[in-house]
């Protein structure tokens, strides 16, 4: 597969205030902050009255709980296909 902005990895989300883990294509060099705004948006459409996006969620490693930086990219993380991770 080809370098840049095309690329994508599989990963699955996991949202505890809906009890659900959805998968979600990504590309590997967009910004998490930017991944996490998103999938705020995302996730407020999709499950109405469980989520409000206020700006303040994060992104989290599902086994250990730490969060990932902001300013880095999936590639820079280290995910791959089948991440595992904590929308908080």
């Amino acid at each position: 597969m080809a370098q840049g902005s095309f690329d994508h990895i599989l990963v699955e989300i996991f949202f505890p205030a809906a009890g659900k883990a959805y998968e979600v294509r990504v590309p590997r060099d967009l910004r998490i902050h930017e991944l996490t705004r998103l999938v705020s948006k995302l996730f407020e459409e999709m499950e109405p009255g469980s989520y409000t996006a206020d700006g303040t969620a994060v992104l989290c490693d599902r086994k250990s709980g730490n969060i990932f930086r902001s300013t880095l990219t999936p590639r820079e993380a280290g995910w791959e296909n089948g991440t595992q991770l904590l929308f908080i």
